[in-house]
């Protein structure tokens, strides 16, 4: 039976790590950003403050116009400083300055898993 059970072991510790995937849709607020740009056309490009709006106000569960000012700087901050930059360096957006994001290039592997998630694929 020991035999098995390293058999077993040895196969799965082979397997590649990789936690980059979930780390990124593992936030509620990285799924919210990634789940608005796939409602977007392909080529779109928002500002940071765009998504941190939506961000505030799906969070919050209120209308945009209902969005106050201390939510929407406390998800700007966040968007800005983390989601963002993890989300770039996971290639899922891209970051073209400061504040002008587009898809990156593996967004649609993501948005496809957000949606089988949802159950949106068939």
């Amino acid at each position: 039976m020991t035999g098995e059970l390293t058999i077993h072991t040895e196969s799965l510790r082979s397997l590649p790590d990789d936690t980059a995937v979930f780390e990124s849709i593992i936030n509620f607020r990285r799924r919210t950003m990634i789940r608005y740009m796939g409602q977007l056309p392909p080529d779109a490009a928002v500002e940071t403050s765009e998504l941190a709006r939506v961000c505030a106000a799906v969070e919050q569960d209120l209308p945009l116009h209902k969005v106050n000012h201390q939510t929407y700087r406390h998800a700007y901050q966040a968007v800005r400083q983390r989601d963002i930059p993890h989300l770039a360096d996971e290639n899922v957006l891209k970051r073209h300055d400061r504040d002008t994001i587009t898809r990156g290039k593996a967004f649609p592997v993501f948005i496809e898993l957000l949606g089988a998630m949802d159950g949106q694929l068939d």
